[in-house]
């Protein structure tokens, strides 16, 4: 595929994500990655931007590998950082590339691009002679994950943490030689890592402080888990980070409940508790990315917005119906619309999700209506049944109407049937009557 000519095929191998001041650097690295037959996909600069927005969109979404060409004016680039967290939650294998040095780099990232990149080794070329020195370990470290993910299995990835419909890697460090200070961050990406493993840190979290015991306070376990790794965090992050490491165990991991019970805890770290010792700490900190990640795309204000709500339906992830939610209050009727037919996938095991989808059946706009109708006729939500009655009987616009009746013919209830074969009697009864 040629940048150029701004055509998009359904799927390419890397995909470039620059800002326009960096486009020289950007098109040499183009043709390097191409020479060594990868597909690789970047924005032209000349092409309309709402075209652009689109195909950044579906590009990001199909693509295996995202290059993200990081630079003083690219760092502080809200599209760049969307489409990074969009790539995130695509699951694409991620290759920062620096052109200035990290220390100047890292204090104009965003929090959750920063959170999301500080386990990630970067390429550096911002000295003469690095783009030479450097690209092929890059390039070889790109084919490498791509051969890793074609011989994966997609549904269940091992060494891979399994939580709220996605999969986290355990250690997703890329491979590059990063010694040199030359090419290699300014402070050690891995730093935390090693603290992690400090003599007296060595074997399991629950064992270390409550072993023996089925259940403890969730006071006391935050309170140890702090003492672990409360400092740690503030150092490789912020205080800020700290506390949402904190609120996200509290309220998404162990779902506000007020005892942690040693059963729910291992559920939580799976099998992972004799290879990673720090297994909780690690499950909790790719939480906290993903959830920052996530946040990022649903607030995100750019065309890439609409798109991207499509593909949400496939997590379960909690900041996922959270946003999709607050979109079925959004001010644009598409957003509405797209957003219950994510949130009935995203939310369909939440019983909450069939009163929000009833809420829009009195929505304003015919197209979120209908969304809706067809929404809860995919989630057989029976309790739903007189709500769509009502609209098949009474909307006024014949597609939300018909929408209505093959949601009762999917929900497929006695009580669904019966509405069903009153109203057809009924209407029977009154074409009868009507004057011929």
């Amino acid at each position: 595929m040629m940048a150029a000519s701004g055509s998009l095929q359904p799927v390419d191998d890397v995909v470039i994500a620059y800002a326009p001041a960096d486009i020289h650097f950007v098109r040499r690295l183009a043709d390097t990655i191409r020479s060594s037959k990868l597909s690789v996909w970047y924005s032209s600069p000349s092409t309309d931007p709402a075209v652009v927005g689109q195909q950044k969109s579906q590009a990001i979404l199909g693509c295996k590998i995202f290059v993200a060409v990081l630079s003083d004016s690219s760092a502080e680039d809200k599209q760049l950082n969307d489409e990074l967290a969009l790539a995130y939650i695509s699951n694409s294998g991620i290759f920062p590339i620096g052109l200035s040095s990290f220390r100047d780099l890292s204090k104009k990232l965003g929090g959750g691009t920063q959170l999301m990149l500080a386990k990630i080794n970067w390429t550096f070329v911002f000295k003469e002679g690095h783009f030479e020195e450097n690209m092929p370990a890059l390039i070889n470290c790109i084919k490498q994950e791509m051969e890793r993910r074609e011989a994966s299995d997609q549904e269940f990835i091992p060494g891979a943490f399994h939580t709220h419909g996605m999969n986290f890697q355990m250690n997703f460090t890329h491979c590059l030689n990063l010694e040199s200070d030359d090419c290699c961050a300014d402070e050690s990406v891995n730093e935390l890592t090693k603290d992690l493993s400090a003599k007296g840190l060595s074997y399991d979290f629950w064992d270390r402080h409550f072993k023996g015991k089925s259940e403890v306070s969730f006071t006391d376990f935050r309170d140890a888990f702090l003492k672990d790794y409360g400092k740690k965090l503030v150092k490789a992050y912020s205080e800020d980070k700290k506390k949402l490491f904190v609120n996200l165990m509290y309220k998404d991991i162990f779902n506000l409940n007020k005892v942690v019970t040693r059963a729910g805890y291992d559920k939580v770290i799976s099998n992972n508790r004799l290879a990673d010792p720090h297994c909780f700490y690690h499950h909790l900190e790719e939480y906290a990315i993903a959830y920052l990640s996530l946040r990022e795309v649903i607030d995100m204000d750019s065309t890439l917005r609409i798109t991207t709500i499509q593909s949400l339906g496939k997590f379960t992830f909690p900041a996922i119906v959270s946003g999709l939610t607050e979109m079925l209050k959004d001010d644009d009727p598409n957003i509405r619309a797209v957003a219950a037919i994510a949130l009935s996938k995203a939310g369909k095991d939440r019983r909450d999700t069939v009163d929000k989808l009833v809420s829009l059946l009195e929505d304003e706009d015919r197209l979120v209506r209908e969304s809706a109708l067809l929404s809860l006729g995919s989630l057989k939500a029976t309790r739903a049944v007189s709500h769509v009655v009502d609209r098949w009987r009474n909307d006024p616009i014949k597609n939300v109407r018909e929408a209505a009746e093959l949601a009762l013919n999917r929900m497929n209830t006695e009580d669904a049937k019966r509405c069903i074969h009153i109203t057809e009697v009924l209407s029977s009864e009154m074409s009868a009557l009507r004057p011929k």
